[in-house]
């Protein structure tokens, strides 16, 4: 079994070939009841610097908008990858997959009728996220989870059928975005062929990380998993070294950074 020392072995022996890239929610911050407090740990920022001055590609790949990573990150020599992979944050804006900026009008129209579903609190608890290019309801401030969840449901499949966005669950959420074959998966695998890099690590703590998990294993790459309270059952058993949530990934990249240093 791979323990955190071999991918620090393994990163720090040609910095300038390899790379990491995470998710933010779970892995860099905390995950929190308001998606819109969602902020680095105290130490990340400065930590990322250091492994940028190094690794020849280090990014953030998040189902959040790019725009939200920059607020909450302004390195510029750290890739900024939103709604999970198909933004990229460039020197001259935001730069948008033509496929997925097709659909901008389906996502409106769908961010709009889930508004006037739950804005109103009706059910307290359940909370609607505009995320740019998709959009997102989360009960995890709910009394009753269960209960939210079915009338989630079945809100994101009447408004998908309609619509044409794909429903995409998470971890007390449910999201409808473009219909397009990309995913965290293909983004990564993006990342790695703009930056030339030989060997990735990739970090993630939710279902919507596995198909980059897949790619990165799949490329001779190293699976990073960050663990939650509410961890799905598949996340936990990907093939990877594991950690106790964030604080115990960004000790983890703090020893990785010293390395590089020496």
């Amino acid at each position: 079994m791979r323990t955190a020392s071999d991918v620090i072995l393994r990163l720090t022996s040609d910095p300038a070939r390899c790379g990491l890239v995470m998710d933010f929610d779970g892995v860099l911050a905390p995950i929190v009841d308001d998606p819109s407090a969602s902020a680095l740990l105290p130490g990340a920022e400065e930590v990322l610097a250091t492994l940028s001055r190094h690794f020849g590609v280090v990014g953030l790949l998040s189902g959040r908008p790019a725009s939200f990573l920059r607020e909450r990150l302004s390195l510029d020599s750290v890739v900024l990858m939103g709604s999970y992979g198909v933004e990229t944050w460039t020197e001259n804006g935001i730069e948008v997959l033509p496929a997925v900026a097709a659909f901008s009008d389906a996502v409106a129209e769908a961010e709009a009728e889930l508004r006037r579903l739950f804005d109103s609190q009706a059910v307290p608890g359940i909370h609607v996220e505009s995320k740019g290019l998709a959009v997102a309801v989360h009960w995890r401030r709910a009394a009753d989870r269960a209960v939210a969840q079915r009338l989630v449901e079945a809100a994101t499949t009447e408004i998908a059928s309609r619509t044409g966005l794909r429903r995409e669950p998470g971890k007390l959420v449910e999201e409808l975005r473009p219909p397009v074959e990309e995913d965290k998966g293909t983004g990564l695998l993006r990342a790695i062929a703009t930056a030339g890099v030989d060997v990735v690590a990739y970090a993630g703590d939710d279902r919507g990380d596995l198909p980059a998990f897949a790619a990165v294993l799949a490329s001779g790459g190293e699976a990073l998993v960050v663990k939650g309270d509410d961890i799905a059952p598949e996340v936990a058993a990907v093939d990877g070294v594991q950690f106790d949530g964030p604080p115990a990934f960004l000790d983890w990249m703090k020893e990785l950074a010293a390395q590089l240093e020496r």
